[in-house]
């Protein structure tokens, strides 16, 4: 495939060069050196400059200014066009453009999201190229699938969206429709979900597989906003438990990882958090892990990388996990039972709402086995599958 655009989404809090300069509240020491912060990372691989904007660009955090220098101020984003943007999705990001866009209620609400979004989907847009291919983490990879549907609704249709999600992860509420459903033209999308992640309001996004992927001969009735753009075109829900056994959905993937939020983009402290004095060569077997299946997709789906990897040929699979005690700690240890109401050592995901108890499950619920050879620990009270089967990292 040649003449491929990707768009690399820095989660919550993030800067463009994320992993790469040190600043207060993020020293690069955390991160693997051979991963770095994983979708920056990816960008520098491909153009060899972090300020580069083609063949690849990166996109901010929410809450976050762009560089590590200067902290103060970032650059406008690109919200009017080449897409055909309708007023009221402008009137919703025009706020979040340029000036000082450090702030922890961003951080907290993720409203910004929607304008990071409609600017790496007008950056792709105006790159003329023939696919777009999308790497995110946390709400950066949310961001993934919102930029698809403004491509899809406002843009050209036929070109084909391909989305790497690292723990997408919107944050608490009610989640758009344009968040939990694919749209028509994603054509490939891989979704990984860290296993020991427990933080509230970090519930896991799953989102459903489009029609063409689920062998659906559902139509597309786009809705009249742009925040319910997908409202009428929500599908089969990936989670849920079908008593018969369907067809796997085609193009679209779903792994499970152990390592908390941070660890599976890069992050190396054996607690996941950010003191770099608790870096861990056993927590860094994970991010190296995802960063080459990264990589071998990207490249998959048609992009260059200037340099090979510094990770190597890093960990296998059945390698990542070696230290199963290191990642058990970081979940509250094993086994996960509780006396406390609500399984509150397991991971949560959802298709739908990330506030709502009824519609979010427990992710053990829905990988299916673990095999027995790779160390995921569950508890007594796990019970069936979602239709869709997981991968274990």
């Amino acid at each position: 495939m040649s003449n491929v655009f990707t768009v690399c989404f820095s989660g919550t809090a993030c800067t463009r060069d994320e992993g790469e300069v040190s600043r207060e509240g993020s020293d690069k020491r955390i991160y693997s050196p051979g991963t770095g912060y994983i979708p920056v990372r990816v960008h520098k691989e491909i153009t060899g400059d972090l300020a580069a904007t083609s063949p690849s660009v990166t996109v901010r955090g929410v809450g976050e200014n762009d560089w590590a220098v200067p902290r103060n101020t970032s650059e406008p984003l690109v919200l009017s066009g080449p897409l055909t943007v309708p007023r009221d999705l402008l009137a919703e990001t025009q706020g979040y453009s340029g000036g000082d866009r450090w702030s922890t209620m961003s951080q907290a609400t993720g409203r910004e999201a929607a304008a990071l979004a409609l600017h790496g989907a007008n950056l792709s847009a105006g790159s003329d190229a023939e696919a777009y291919n999308f790497i995110g983490h946390s709400r950066g990879a949310v961001e993934c699938v919102m930029a698809a549907w403004f491509l899809y609704a406002y843009g050209r249709k036929d070109v084909p969206v391909r989305i790497f999600a690292i723990d997408p992860v919107p944050g608490p509420g009610d989640w758009y429709g344009i968040i939990t459903q694919l749209p028509p033209n994603v054509a490939e999308y891989v979704g990984i979900t860290a296993w020991d992640h427990l933080d509230s309001g970090f519930n896991g996004l799953v989102p459903r597989p489009n029609a063409r992927m689920a062998g659906s001969s559902a139509t597309m009735n786009l809705g009249k906003t742009w925040s319910t753009l997908a409202d009428d075109y929500q599908l089969a829900d990936p989670l849920e438990t079908i008593e018969l056994n369907p067809a796997q959905p085609t193009g679209y993937q779903l792994f499970a990882s152990r390592g908390r939020h941070g660890t599976v983009a890069g992050n190396t402290t054996s607690d996941g958090r950010y003191d770099p004095a608790n870096v861990s060569e056993s927590a860094a077997r994970v991010p190296e892990l995802i960063h080459r299946m990264a990589r071998a997709r990207l490249a998959a789906w048609g992009t260059e990388f200037l340099v090979t990897s510094e990770a190597g040929s890093g960990a296998l699979p059945q390698e990542s996990d070696l230290d199963h005690a290191l990642f058990d700690k970081m979940g509250g240890g094993t086994p996960r039972d509780s006396y406390l109401l609500g399984r509150p050592y397991v991971r949560r995901v959802s298709s739908i709402s990330g506030l709502d108890p009824s519609s979010y499950y427990y992710l053990e619920d829905v990988v299916g086995n673990p095999p027995h050879q790779q160390p995921y620990p569950v508890t007594t009270a796990r019970a069936g599958s979602g239709w869709v089967h997981w991968n274990f990292l």
